[in-house]
């Protein structure tokens, strides 16, 4: 097929002298759909911002449509075709008003007014923001800035398109729309060109490319891909959780494809084992809850909170309506939602950085809502994590950025130092290796890390974050998961999480709030999540794909299929089939199975 991207021998490296880029070559034909992967710091995004001339090679050719990228003639014809949205959208909304910032690309191209009005509509209907086109930009939440920077790349209408972790924000009906967008004009001949570190999106990629330190080490079709699930490991990549059952359980069961990547592929294969004398055995979900932490004490708790920003203006915005919330002691909470249900300001009104203007808020004993409340106690004992964390450094290197809180509290400087020294190695960066390490010379994923161990420095009792792993890649956002149960469990550390990610939810939450149009919809337990599909459903998401499949087992006859995770779901399935490792595999061999 025709070429519309060619890179050749590309090797860039930024002004530090960190060489990001070694020896890339890629051909991307016209129409095509590429995904990009890699872990935090592979150069997958500088890689992106190649193509359309933001960066230009230190050595070697990017060509667009016949045109290089570094002949200064030719930028603005190749920004014409070539359309991106970043992954923060701040850092590319510029108007004072959302059909303006819509509306500015097209204007810089001389567009005639009435097709701009015309394209404008159209990619705010398309994004859902047709009821907020005359809002400032600044008002919107983090999904909705996400879902306007995507409108203003709708709008341009350019034949290539670069999504560079352009769903990070997302909740999952937003995902699946802008998926199904992406979807649309690819199939109107759109080249599409997207970075992520959601794997299920890969699936809708005719080519995945996989770069590691700046390299590209892998190429194929995402089963293709996906069939190398332990070179991906070590890669600190991961497969999509059906995909990671498939291949666990063709090590016992070889008549399981090792490459099912969707739940109707991995049954079709499952169902002729289906008449197993074992069959129906698995354990309930009952064997796989943590502790039930209804017995503990209440630690937060948030009643009939409404806030309106902008009050009394023309601006004025209803955040939350009815907002209601109680954290115990030594559990984990996860608040989900659609974009701009009000997650966020919930999140803001538990440290006192909104106080509630109805309603009350008692957190770590405080009356948030009292004039006298004892604001320093309550932003001692709990710790915050915002949704872009690396905003939350300041200072010039690593352990004087965690340092700054106990510093603040007088302590003297051998607990300073010595709570430093835990905070990092609590989020896995090594005390010696970072401490006097310039904050601006880290990766994203150790700028989260590091934001983190400035909050636990001060040993706070409960853990607010809003997002804690968007943009992570998988090794690393299991990682950080992993380390969060930790605390939760060894330092009793109470946890509030935002998250979009319902596979995030199962793997940390003992509850869930669900939140829509600033309202508390309901709150459940893991345990009624996992029961089935429906309840996700009927709060308007999509169910995760490992819930989908437990639900199509349990309708198999394979006994009580309730997991957490991959791992567990295939175990149980093993079990039901009393079967637990490779070994048994011989006798499923002996009946031709």
């Amino acid at each position: 097929m025709e070429s519309i991207i060619s890179i050749e021998e590309l090797a860039f490296e930024y002004l530090d002298g960190n060489l990001v880029l070694k020896d890339v070559s890629l051909d991307i034909a016209k129409g095509s759909y590429v995904a990009l992967l890699g872990a935090n710091g592979s150069g997958k995004s500088t890689l992106a911002r190649h193509v359309n001339g933001i960066l230009v090679p230190k050595s070697g050719r990017v060509q667009v449509a016949g045109m290089d990228t570094q002949d200064d003639a030719k930028k603005m014809e190749i920004r014409k075709l070539v359309g991106m949205v970043f992954q923060h959208p701040d850092n590319q909304i510029v108007a004072t008003t959302v059909e303006d910032d819509v509306a500015f690309g097209l204007e810089n191209f001389n567009v005639a007014p009435k097709v701009i009005e015309e394209r404008v509509t159209w990619a705010l209907r398309e994004t859902g923001l047709s009821a907020v086109r005359k809002r400032p930009p600044h008002l919107l939440s983090g999904g909705q800035k996400q879902r306007l920077a995507i409108a203003g790349a709708l709008a341009m209408q350019q034949q290539v398109l670069v999504l560079d972790e352009a769903t990070s924000m997302l909740d999952a009906k937003g995902r699946d729309d802008v998926l199904q967008m992406v979807r649309h004009l690819h199939q109107n001949g759109t080249t599409i060109i997207t970075v992520t570190h959601h794997m299920e999106e890969v699936l809708e990629a005719d080519q995945v490319v996989v770069l590691n330190q700046g390299m590209v080490v892998m190429t194929g079709t995402p089963r293709e891909i996906f069939r190398n699930s332990r070179r991906l490991r070590q890669l600190n990549l991961d497969v999509p959780a059906i995909a990671q059952v498939s291949a666990k359980l063709h090590e016992v069961l070889p008549a399981v494809s090792a490459d099912a990547i969707t739940p109707e592929e991995l049954m079709t294969d499952l169902a002729a084992l289906s008449t197993r004398p074992n069959h129906g055995k698995a354990a309930s979900n009952t064997d796989l809850c943590d502790d039930d932490p209804t017995a503990n004490d209440e630690i937060i708790q948030m009643q009939d909170v409404s806030h309106v920003y902008l009050q009394g203006t023309p601006l004025e915005h209803h955040a939350l309506r009815r907002a209601d919330l109680t954290l115990r002691s030594g559990e984990a909470l996860a608040i989900v939602g659609a974009t701009g249900s009000g997650k966020s300001t919930v999140m803001q009104h538990l440290n006192g950085i909104y106080r509630p203007q109805r309603g009350t808020v008692w957190a770590v004993d405080v009356d948030l809502g009292s004039p006298h409340a004892n604001i320093a106690k309550v932003r001692q004992e709990i710790g915050m994590l915002f949704q872009n964390p690396e905003d939350q450094l300041f200072e010039q290197l690593v352990g004087d950025d965690v340092a700054y809180g106990p510093l603040q509290m007088r302590m003297d400087l051998k607990e300073v130092r010595r709570r430093v020294r835990w905070a990092l190695e609590m989020v896995g960066l090594d005390f010696d290796t970072f401490k006097d390490r310039p904050v601006f010379a880290l990766s994203g994923g150790e700028k989260r890390r590091a934001a983190l161990a400035g909050v636990l420095a001060l040993r706070p009792k409960v853990l607010v974050l809003d997002e804690p792993t968007a943009g992570l890649d998988p090794r690393s956002a299991s990682d950080l998961l992993d380390r969060l149960r930790h605390l939760k469990k060894e330092e009793d550390v109470s946890i509030v999480f935002v998250t979009h990610n319902i596979e995030e939810v199962l793997n940390l939450a003992d509850r869930v709030i669900i939140m829509h149009d600033g309202q508390t919809k309901g709150t459940y337990s893991i345990e009624q999540i996992m029961d089935g599909p429906s309840l996700l459903l009927d709060h308007g998401f999509e169910a995760p794909p490992i819930l989908v499949l437990q639900q199509m087992l349990r309708e198999q006859g394979f006994g009580s299929v309730f997991g957490r995770t991959p791992d567990e779901v295939s175990d149980m399935i093993l079990q039901s089939l009393g079967l637990a490792s490779p070994k048994d595999a011989d006798v499923l061999a002996e009946e031709g199975l």
